[in-house]
Protein backbone atom coordinates (compact mmCIF):
# COMPACT_ATOMS: atom_id res chain seq x y z
CA UNK A 1 0.00 0.00 0.00
CA UNK A 2 3.03 2.30 1.16
CA UNK A 3 4.61 1.87 -2.13
CA UNK A 4 1.11 2.22 -4.14
CA UNK A 5 0.71 5.36 -2.65
CA UNK A 6 4.46 6.66 -3.60
CA UNK A 7 3.88 5.72 -7.10
CA UNK A 8 0.76 7.57 -7.29
CA UNK A 9 1.96 10.80 -5.96
CA UNK A 10 5.47 10.45 -8.15
CA UNK A 11 3.27 9.95 -11.44
CA UNK A 12 0.85 13.18 -10.30
CA UNK A 13 3.80 15.58 -9.41
CA UNK A 14 4.64 14.93 -13.23
CA UNK A 15 1.36 14.56 -15.05
CA UNK A 16 0.09 17.55 -12.91
CA UNK A 17 -3.44 16.92 -13.63
CA UNK A 18 -5.82 13.85 -13.65
CA UNK A 19 -9.12 12.84 -14.03
CA UNK A 20 -10.47 9.46 -11.89
CA UNK A 21 -10.80 7.26 -15.07
CA UNK A 22 -6.82 8.23 -16.34
CA UNK A 23 -5.80 7.57 -12.25
CA UNK A 24 -7.85 4.32 -12.13
CA UNK A 25 -6.57 2.66 -15.02
CA UNK A 26 -2.84 4.15 -14.84
CA UNK A 27 -3.12 2.38 -11.62
CA UNK A 28 -5.24 -0.87 -12.12
CA UNK A 29 -7.71 0.26 -9.19
CA UNK A 30 -11.33 1.09 -8.59
CA UNK A 31 -13.11 4.23 -9.58
CA UNK A 32 -14.13 4.51 -5.84
CA UNK A 33 -10.68 4.16 -4.26
CA UNK A 34 -9.26 6.71 -7.12
CA UNK A 35 -12.30 9.06 -5.98
CA UNK A 36 -11.14 9.09 -2.18
CA UNK A 37 -7.63 9.46 -2.78
CA UNK A 38 -8.57 12.70 -4.70
CA UNK A 39 -11.20 14.25 -2.89
CA UNK A 40 -9.24 13.82 0.26
CA UNK A 41 -5.92 15.73 -1.60
CA UNK A 42 -8.70 18.29 -2.54
CA UNK A 43 -9.78 18.58 1.11
CA UNK A 44 -6.39 19.61 1.99
CA UNK A 45 -5.78 21.87 -0.34
CA UNK A 46 -2.96 19.99 -2.21
CA UNK A 47 -5.03 19.64 -5.10
CA UNK A 48 -8.00 21.68 -7.10
CA UNK A 49 -10.81 20.68 -9.01
CA UNK A 50 -11.87 21.96 -12.70
CA UNK A 51 -14.63 20.83 -14.88
CA UNK A 52 -13.86 19.70 -18.04
CA UNK A 53 -17.55 19.29 -19.47
CA UNK A 54 -19.25 17.12 -17.66
CA UNK A 55 -15.82 15.27 -16.56
CA UNK A 56 -13.67 16.93 -13.31
CA UNK A 57 -10.33 17.38 -13.52
CA UNK A 58 -8.16 17.26 -10.55
CA UNK A 59 -5.02 19.47 -10.67
CA UNK A 60 -1.79 20.20 -8.60
CA UNK A 61 -2.58 23.90 -6.96
CA UNK A 62 0.68 25.77 -7.92
CA UNK A 63 3.09 25.59 -4.83
CA UNK A 64 1.35 23.12 -3.50
CA UNK A 65 3.47 19.90 -2.29
CA UNK A 66 2.15 16.15 -2.26
CA UNK A 67 2.22 14.93 1.48
CA UNK A 68 4.74 11.89 2.26
CA UNK A 69 2.80 8.52 2.64
CA UNK A 70 2.11 8.06 6.26
CA UNK A 71 3.77 5.23 7.20
CA UNK A 72 3.09 5.47 11.01
CA UNK A 73 2.11 3.07 12.95
CA UNK A 74 -1.85 3.60 14.51
CA UNK A 75 -2.16 4.67 17.87
CA UNK A 76 -4.41 2.10 18.62
CA UNK A 77 -1.52 -0.31 17.68
CA UNK A 78 0.78 1.77 19.51
CA UNK A 79 -0.93 1.31 23.01
CA UNK A 80 -1.58 -2.34 22.53
CA UNK A 81 2.22 -2.76 22.03
CA UNK A 82 2.53 -0.67 24.97
CA UNK A 83 0.61 -2.99 26.67
CA UNK A 84 2.55 -6.43 25.80
CA UNK A 85 6.10 -4.51 26.68
CA UNK A 86 4.72 -3.78 29.97
CA UNK A 87 3.44 -7.50 30.61
CA UNK A 88 6.23 -8.82 28.90
CA UNK A 89 8.84 -6.38 31.58
CA UNK A 90 6.38 -8.00 34.43
CA UNK A 91 6.16 -12.07 33.44
CA UNK A 92 9.67 -12.32 31.77
CA UNK A 93 8.16 -14.66 29.21
CA UNK A 94 4.41 -15.04 27.72
CA UNK A 95 2.87 -17.26 25.25
CA UNK A 96 1.10 -15.80 22.25
CA UNK A 97 -2.22 -17.41 23.34
CA UNK A 98 -2.01 -15.93 27.00
CA UNK A 99 -1.16 -12.50 25.77
CA UNK A 100 -4.15 -12.87 22.80
CA UNK A 101 -6.54 -13.66 26.31
CA UNK A 102 -4.66 -10.64 28.15
CA UNK A 103 -5.61 -7.84 25.69
CA UNK A 104 -8.86 -9.67 24.05
CA UNK A 105 -7.06 -9.29 20.32
CA UNK A 106 -7.14 -11.58 17.80
CA UNK A 107 -4.17 -13.98 16.41
CA UNK A 108 -3.67 -11.61 13.34
CA UNK A 109 -3.85 -8.57 15.48
CA UNK A 110 -1.33 -9.91 18.11
CA UNK A 111 0.40 -11.14 15.37
CA UNK A 112 1.67 -7.64 14.60
CA UNK A 113 1.95 -6.35 17.74
CA UNK A 114 4.28 -8.50 18.33
CA UNK A 115 6.11 -8.40 15.22
CA UNK A 116 6.59 -4.60 15.28
CA UNK A 117 7.88 -5.53 19.39
CA UNK A 118 10.51 -7.95 17.87
CA UNK A 119 11.83 -5.17 14.76
CA UNK A 120 11.50 -2.39 17.69
CA UNK A 121 14.07 -4.83 20.05
CA UNK A 122 11.36 -4.48 22.45
CA UNK A 123 10.97 -8.58 22.49
CA UNK A 124 12.23 -11.22 21.72
CA UNK A 125 10.68 -14.58 20.55
CA UNK A 126 11.53 -18.61 21.65
CA UNK A 127 10.31 -20.90 18.98
CA UNK A 128 9.83 -24.19 20.66
CA UNK A 129 8.04 -27.19 18.48
CA UNK A 130 4.61 -25.65 17.21
CA UNK A 131 4.97 -23.16 20.06
CA UNK A 132 5.85 -19.27 20.23
CA UNK A 133 6.67 -17.95 23.48
CA UNK A 134 7.35 -14.16 23.65
CA UNK A 135 9.98 -12.71 26.22
CA UNK A 136 11.13 -8.88 27.16
CA UNK A 137 14.89 -9.76 26.07
CA UNK A 138 17.23 -12.16 24.94
CA UNK A 139 18.44 -12.81 28.52
CA UNK A 140 14.72 -13.59 29.48
CA UNK A 141 14.61 -15.80 26.11
CA UNK A 142 17.46 -17.92 27.19
CA UNK A 143 17.10 -17.98 31.24
CA UNK A 144 13.55 -19.95 30.00
CA UNK A 145 15.08 -22.45 27.69
CA UNK A 146 17.83 -23.26 30.23
CA UNK A 147 14.42 -23.82 32.52
CA UNK A 148 12.64 -25.89 30.37
CA UNK A 149 16.01 -28.16 29.55
CA UNK A 150 16.59 -28.54 33.05
CA UNK A 151 13.23 -29.11 33.88
CA UNK A 152 12.74 -32.35 31.12
CA UNK A 153 16.04 -33.40 32.08
CA UNK A 154 15.50 -33.71 35.87
CA UNK A 155 12.23 -35.61 34.87
CA UNK A 156 13.62 -38.48 33.13
CA UNK A 157 16.36 -38.67 35.65
CA UNK A 158 14.07 -38.74 38.51
CA UNK A 159 12.39 -41.02 36.93
CA UNK A 160 15.04 -43.43 36.14
CA UNK A 161 13.73 -42.88 32.29
CA UNK A 162 17.07 -44.82 29.91
CA UNK A 163 15.32 -44.19 26.85
CA UNK A 164 12.64 -41.04 26.86
CA UNK A 165 9.86 -40.23 25.03
CA UNK A 166 8.06 -36.92 25.03
CA UNK A 167 4.47 -38.52 26.06
CA UNK A 168 6.89 -40.08 28.81
CA UNK A 169 7.97 -36.98 30.08
CA UNK A 170 4.36 -35.03 29.39
CA UNK A 171 2.78 -37.38 31.97
CA UNK A 172 5.68 -37.24 34.41
CA UNK A 173 4.89 -33.69 34.33
CA UNK A 174 1.31 -33.58 35.06
CA UNK A 175 2.67 -35.46 37.97
CA UNK A 176 5.29 -33.21 38.75
CA UNK A 177 4.35 -29.89 40.68
CA UNK A 178 7.35 -27.61 40.09
CA UNK A 179 7.05 -28.94 35.74
CA UNK A 180 3.35 -28.44 35.64
CA UNK A 181 3.59 -24.87 36.35
CA UNK A 182 6.44 -24.19 34.43
CA UNK A 183 4.95 -25.77 31.54
CA UNK A 184 1.32 -25.23 31.40
CA UNK A 185 2.30 -21.84 31.09
CA UNK A 186 2.67 -22.25 27.98
CA UNK A 187 1.10 -25.39 26.42
CA UNK A 188 -1.94 -27.73 27.32
CA UNK A 189 -1.16 -30.16 29.31
CA UNK A 190 -5.10 -31.70 29.69
CA UNK A 191 -5.39 -34.55 27.56
CA UNK A 192 -7.38 -35.07 24.99
CA UNK A 193 -10.97 -37.32 24.59
CA UNK A 194 -9.64 -40.84 24.26
CA UNK A 195 -6.71 -40.29 27.03
CA UNK A 196 -4.69 -38.48 24.04
CA UNK A 197 -1.94 -36.39 24.57
CA UNK A 198 -2.03 -32.72 23.14
CA UNK A 199 0.03 -32.34 19.89
CA UNK A 200 1.16 -28.98 20.60
CA UNK A 201 2.55 -30.05 23.77
CA UNK A 202 3.87 -33.18 22.12
CA UNK A 203 5.88 -31.27 19.51
CA UNK A 204 6.58 -28.85 22.92
CA UNK A 205 8.51 -31.18 24.31
CA UNK A 206 9.85 -32.95 21.27
CA UNK A 207 11.38 -30.13 20.66
CA UNK A 208 13.19 -29.96 23.88
CA UNK A 209 14.14 -33.42 24.18
CA UNK A 210 16.09 -32.81 20.53
CA UNK A 211 18.28 -29.85 22.43
CA UNK A 212 18.92 -31.85 24.98
CA UNK A 213 20.09 -35.15 23.63
CA UNK A 214 20.51 -35.02 19.75
CA UNK A 215 18.55 -36.71 17.41
CA UNK A 216 16.67 -39.65 18.32
CA UNK A 217 17.55 -43.37 18.46
CA UNK A 218 14.00 -43.90 17.37
CA UNK A 219 12.69 -41.49 14.20
CA UNK A 220 9.16 -43.29 13.50
CA UNK A 221 5.79 -41.34 12.88
CA UNK A 222 4.45 -40.07 16.34
CA UNK A 223 6.99 -41.68 17.82
CA UNK A 224 10.35 -40.45 18.50
CA UNK A 225 13.02 -42.04 21.29
CA UNK A 226 15.51 -40.46 22.98
CA UNK A 227 18.34 -41.90 25.04
CA UNK A 228 18.47 -39.79 28.34
CA UNK A 229 22.52 -39.14 28.34
CA UNK A 230 24.13 -36.34 29.33
CA UNK A 231 22.25 -33.38 28.26
CA UNK A 232 24.18 -31.32 25.22
CA UNK A 233 25.20 -27.59 25.74
CA UNK A 234 23.13 -24.84 23.67
CA UNK A 235 19.85 -24.33 22.11
CA UNK A 236 19.81 -27.23 19.96
CA UNK A 237 16.83 -26.84 17.76
CA UNK A 238 15.02 -24.36 19.85
CA UNK A 239 14.90 -20.63 17.72
CA UNK A 240 15.30 -17.29 19.65
CA UNK A 241 14.80 -14.51 17.79
CA UNK A 242 15.46 -10.69 18.06
CA UNK A 243 15.10 -7.66 16.26
CA UNK A 244 19.22 -7.17 16.23
CA UNK A 245 19.87 -11.10 15.59
CA UNK A 246 20.80 -12.10 11.95
CA UNK A 247 19.28 -15.18 11.32
CA UNK A 248 21.12 -18.40 10.86
CA UNK A 249 20.38 -21.99 9.16
CA UNK A 250 21.34 -24.77 11.18
CA UNK A 251 21.62 -28.45 8.83
CA UNK A 252 23.01 -31.71 9.58
CA UNK A 253 25.37 -33.33 7.81
CA UNK A 254 26.43 -37.07 6.95
CA UNK A 255 29.67 -37.47 9.36
CA UNK A 256 32.08 -38.28 6.05
CA UNK A 257 30.35 -35.10 4.21
CA UNK A 258 31.41 -33.24 6.64
CA UNK A 259 35.29 -34.85 7.49
CA UNK A 260 35.07 -34.24 3.58
CA UNK A 261 34.13 -30.30 3.83
CA UNK A 262 36.82 -29.59 6.94
CA UNK A 263 38.76 -26.66 6.27
CA UNK A 264 37.46 -26.54 2.43
CA UNK A 265 36.67 -23.05 0.66
CA UNK A 266 33.03 -22.77 1.77
CA UNK A 267 32.32 -20.73 -1.36
CA UNK A 268 34.31 -22.14 -3.71
CA UNK A 269 32.62 -25.55 -3.22
CA UNK A 270 29.13 -23.37 -3.26
CA UNK A 271 30.38 -22.37 -6.41
CA UNK A 272 30.82 -26.12 -7.62
CA UNK A 273 27.79 -27.41 -6.90
CA UNK A 274 25.93 -24.63 -8.49
CA UNK A 275 27.63 -25.05 -11.59
CA UNK A 276 27.19 -29.10 -11.32
CA UNK A 277 23.17 -28.63 -10.71
CA UNK A 278 23.51 -25.90 -13.88
CA UNK A 279 25.48 -28.40 -16.00
CA UNK A 280 22.48 -31.75 -15.24
CA UNK A 281 19.90 -29.51 -16.11
CA UNK A 282 21.24 -27.29 -18.74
Amino acid sequence: MLEAMSDFYTWLREVRCTTVREAAERFSVSFASVRKRLKRLERRGVLERKAAGRVAVYCLREGAELPPPRRGVGVKTVQRAERVAELLAAEGCMSTSALRAALGVGHSSMRYVLTLLLSWGRAAEVVVGKTAIWCRDRAAAEELVRRLRDAVHRLAASNGFRYVTPSKILRAAQMDKEAYALFSRFIPLSRFAGDRLHPVALSFVDSILASLYGEPVIYAPNRHVYFAAQPRQGLGGIVIRCGTDVEKVEVSLPSDLAEALRGADAEEVVLQAIEQLLARYA
